[in-house]
């Protein structure tokens, strides 16, 4: 508490000073408390400010990674479609490979360079016996040549439903350069291997598109197998190439950061330390590795944390000015107080000191009328002292100001009311220029007691805080911002989870929500002991529309098989497009001759139905295959690679049919 006492001055000028003064110690540990606390909330802002940019950086890298490794995987779907499209040609009697396609006066290398055309990544491909000889080349070369046994004996011993995807080194390649292999494997009824088709891509076709991926000038994109060995990469460094680009630990390591703390960072081959996000493709023995530059991706964070440890010192060099002037101040009082005589001397000394502050002085009556303002206020605000004094000071006020004035004068009432007299109090209101401006300002003032102990008036201190209120508005602005764009990014990512699970064109599921949803339906089956039926279908000579009417064509066709299937099936059935023109239905609870007969009406419905495009008329047939839970296998991949077993049996048997396992 302050108490306050009247000197007369030589001038007549009544001049309060406080003779009880808070001591020194705890104005000073109040500002070593407040800068500890600014000095932990920067550190703790800085330091959370960084995490969310790698964060985010991370997490952009595991998207892109996850795009590329999609689009990677896509075009091995695509060539595996080709793979798919000669082994349905191809018939084998007694050890022989025999086209059963219409062109029986073609030979199969001819075959084999038609098919591979239609797939520009495609280098070669080859036909193969069961001792992996190869009997036919897209070339017409290197027949008679016997991949390495290793390979063969892997191909032997592969029982997947999808193709078999391996990297062959340049040593091990027929062509002596390193290629992905795409293999489909041929097999009597007893399941024994008779050979197969297979396609190469080239390691350098790969880099090739590598090549034209457009990413910025700091980052960068891999492509390595199960054993991390770099198999393409932009930039490019060859010296690398079939090198292993880190360690399997390593590679877990990744992992395991990314799933912790979602920050997942270690040095490239190039020396940059990067960000890395990582895809593994599913089916294929392969990832998509992209890294970021973490020095670039923290370039607007250093600049950041510059201006606020630039901000924090200047905070600290002011706070210092104002200890000293506190210092000063009550050597100044102390002064005075003892002696009288001393006290007009210190009353000029703080007339001088007034009139040469940067702040403006004030002292108002207790009907707020201006007794007295230093120059600082026309050098403000632009006012001369003639044109304040005597003035209500309410009038210097907006609106606003004069609003926030009478609350504040409302507090001091109450607390003299309650005892508490003579505390300073600190607000801020927005004060009229005379140029029509608006400034705000924050004011401290004391209350100027009288003989009686009553108020008589006020004085105070009013500094100008229109620039720091303005950069708290910007950092409230860049704050909100920032909120929308987090909003945005995770309306972007329920958008993308969405169409990560259903084909662009069909509306349908796509293969990447069968593969979990297989999984469920049986395990839902199993718990309920009932009945599962997995219906896979493929249009009949597709290949055809496209060549004769062109793709859209195409795309119209698979469009309207999408159709059919929907309208004639239950809200608990799964229609999903497996890829190309293959289509596959899990049905709930649907015995064989259910399945059997939704597949035939979905059969004749097709049959029946005619496109009409470009004034020509398309009719195409469908040809299905249909396994049941658990009678035909108790795994998806199973289930699913009976159904395909059945769907080739209706090609086989004449195509535009329903065969059941």
């Amino acid at each position: 508490m302050i108490n306050e006492s009247k000197v007369a001055s030589k001038e007549g000028i009544q001049v309060t000073l406080p003779q009880n003064r808070i001591p020194l110690l705890k104005v000073l540990s109040s500002l070593a408390a407040i800068f500890t606390l600014l000095g932990i909330w920067l550190v703790f802002e800085l330091r959370n400010g960084y995490d969310q940019v790698l964060k985010q950086a991370n997490y952009r890298a595991a998207q892109r990674s996850q795009i590329l490794g999609q689009s990677l995987r896509t075009q091995i779907l695509a060539s595996d479609y080709v793979l798919r499209d000669v082994a349905s040609r191809i018939e084998i009697i007694d050890g022989v490979f025999v086209d059963t396609a219409l062109n029986r006066d073609k030979t199969l290398s001819t075959l084999l360079k038609e098919k591979g055309d239609t797939v520009p990544n495609f280098f070669s491909m080859v036909l193969f016996d069961r001792d992996c000889k190869f009997i036919a080349t897209a070339s017409g070369q290197n027949i008679g040549t016997r991949s390495k046994p290793e390979l063969c004996e892997a191909r032997k011993k592969f029982k997947g439903s999808g193709p078999m995807v391996v990297y062959v080194p340049g040593n091990k390649s027929a062509s002596g350069r390193a290629a992905l292999v795409i293999s489909r494997h041929f097999s009597d009824v007893k399941g024994q291997f008779l050979g197969g088709v297979l396609g190469v891509i080239e390691l350098e076709q790969m880099q090739r598109w590598f090549d034209s991926l457009d990413i910025a000038a700091y980052d960068s994109v891999s492509l390595v197998d199960n054993s991390q060995l770099l198999l393409a990469r932009k930039p490019a460094m060859p010296f690398y190439f079939e090198k292993q680009m880190m360690t399997e630990a390593d590679m877990n390591s990744l992992s395991d950061k990314y799933a912790k703390s979602g920050i997942a960072t270690t040095i490239d081959i190039d020396g940059l330390e990067r960000l890395f996000g990582i895809y593994k493709i599913e089916d294929v023995p392969f990832a998509i590795v992209y890294g970021f530059e973490k020095l670039a991706i923290l370039k607007q964070w250093r600049k950041r944390a510059i201006e606020l440890s630039i901000g924090y010192c200047i905070l600290l060099l002011l706070a210092g000015f104002v200890v000293r002037s506190h210092i000063t101040v009550l050597r100044q009082h102390n002064e005075i107080s003892k002696n009288n005589a001393l006290l007009r001397s210190s009353e000029a000394n703080f007339r001088m000191l007034a009139e040469n502050m940067a702040d403006i002085v004030w002292q108002i009556n207790s009907f707020f009328k201006v007794k007295y303002t230093n120059a600082a206020d026309e050098r403000v605000r632009g006012y001369f002292n003639s044109e304040v004094i005597g003035i209500d000071i309410r009038e210097q006020f907006t609106e606003l100001g004069q609003e926030i004035f009478q609350r504040e004068i409302d507090k001091r009432l109450q607390l003299e009311k309650s005892g508490n007299k003579g505390l300073a109090m600190n607000f801020e209101l927005p004060m009229r220029c005379k140029d029509g401006r608006e400034m705000w300002v924050e004011i401290s003032s004391v209350p100027i007691y009288g003989e009686d102990g009553e108020i008589e008036g006020y004085q105070g201190v009013a500094r100008d805080i229109s620039l720091r209120r303005l950069h708290e508005e910007k950092l409230i602005q860049a704050n909100q911002e920032m909120e929308n764009r987090l909003l945005e990014a995770t309306e972007e990512k329920t958008e993308l989870q969405e169409l990560a699970l259903h084909d662009a064109m069909t509306g349908l599921y796509n293969r990447r929500f069968l593969d979990a949803a297989i999984v469920r339906e049986i395990t839902l089956s199993e718990r309920e002991k009932r009945p599962l039926a997995v219906i896979m279908l493929d249009l009949d000579h597709f290949k055809n529309v496209n060549d004769q009417f062109g793709h859209s064509a195409g795309d119209l066709v698979l469009k309207a098989l999408a159709d059919i299937m929907r309208q004639t099936s239950r809200e608990s059935d799964l229609i999903c497009r497996y890829g190309g023109e293959e289509f596959i239905a899990i049905i709930p609870n649907m015995s064989a001759s259910q399945a059997f007969e939704r597949a035939e009406i979905w059969r004749r419905q097709l049959e029946e139905n005619s496109l009409n495009y470009g004034g020509n008329e398309i009719k195409i047939t469908l040809s299905a295959g249909i396994a049941i839970y658990p009678d035909h296998g108790k795994s998806g991949e199973e289930l699913i690679l009976c159904a395909d077993e059945m769907l080739y049996k209706s090609k086989r048997s004449g195509r535009n049919r329903v065969s059941i396992a």
